[in-house]
């Protein structure tokens, strides 16, 4: 069974379910369904070729590192072999958000580890500057992405680098994250992806993995 960390919100078709994941600090947490987002098309693609896996989606949309780590026992299941994690934007926000992010992150990966499961980070997609710069990021994108590289390495875990291969592809095509960020039906808000990119997320997740 692969386990998702990140909730995939900013697709089409995506919205919470009364499925609640956990509470804490006074925010409840729900299930996510988004099936035109990454893991919803990995989903489908496992169907679809008959591969003899489910997904389980447990991501938490608006949860702090901190919060991920201290609930990790409601996240996962002893029936998960593969967890994906993609965490630290939402740290961005916080004062010792990058300091916070890597100890957190790292617990959760140790720990994750040593449940026997494997474990794959993920980093996030760039955003858009309008969105990068709000008055309450204290910390950028590209920093979060820089402490969640070297976690992977440290680890020697895969990481599944969507920052690195976004920014590739639009150098390629000559275009700007603003261009490919937004589509119809989706949150467009800059930050969380819409269908064209989550779909290159899924390309680039499958071509990591070759499956």
């Amino acid at each position: 069974m692969m386990y998702i960390l990140t909730a995939g919100a900013g697709s089409s078709m995506s919205y919470k379910t009364k499925d609640l994941i956990f509470e804490g600090d006074g925010t409840k947490f729900f299930r996510r369904v988004a099936p035109n987002s990454w893991w919803g098309l990995l989903e489908q693609y496992l169907r679809d070729n008959y591969i003899n896996c489910s997904v389980e989606n447990k991501g938490c949309g608006g949860a702090f590192s901190y919060q991920i780590n201290k609930y990790l026992d409601a996240l996962i299941s002893i029936d998960d072999n593969l967890v994906f994690v993609l965490m630290g934007l939402n740290d961005r926000k916080r004062i010792n958000g990058m300091k916070e992010l890597k100890s957190n992150c790292e617990h959760v990966v140790d720990e994750l580890i040593n449940n026997g499961k494997m474990v794959c980070l993920l980093t996030p997609t760039p955003s858009v500057h309008s969105n990068e710069y709000y008055t309450n990021r204290i910390y950028h994108t590209d920093e979060v992405v820089g402490i969640l590289r070297c976690i992977a390495d440290s680890r020697k875990i895969l990481l599944i680098d969507n920052y690195k291969y976004i920014m590739e592809y639009l150098a390629k095509e000559k275009l700007i994250i603003d261009d490919i960020i937004y589509g119809e039906d989706c949150t467009n808000d800059g930050l969380h992806p819409a269908d064209y990119v989550q779909k290159l997320m899924f390309q680039n997740l499958i071509r990591v993995l070759q499956i």
